[in-house]
């Protein structure tokens, strides 16, 4: 029988890119809101530059 131990996917996401921590925040959001924010927080943290472009053609 398995006693825990490391498996693929589990655990805490490591830190971002540039090592710095990450802190827990939070914010009221509808259902639909919160998967937008899912979407995004998942492009921010894979791909910051991505993210970086997406942000600067929303405000320009």
């Amino acid at each position: 029988m398995a006693r825990g131990g490391a498996r693929e996917g589990a655990g805490r996401r490591p830190a971002a890119h540039d090592g710095t921590e990450r802190k827990m925040r939070s914010t009221r959001a509808s259902d639909a809101e919160w998967e937008l924010i899912k979407k995004f927080a998942t492009i921010l943290k894979d791909h910051p530059e991505k993210a970086e472009r997406i942000m600067y053609d929303l405000e320009h």
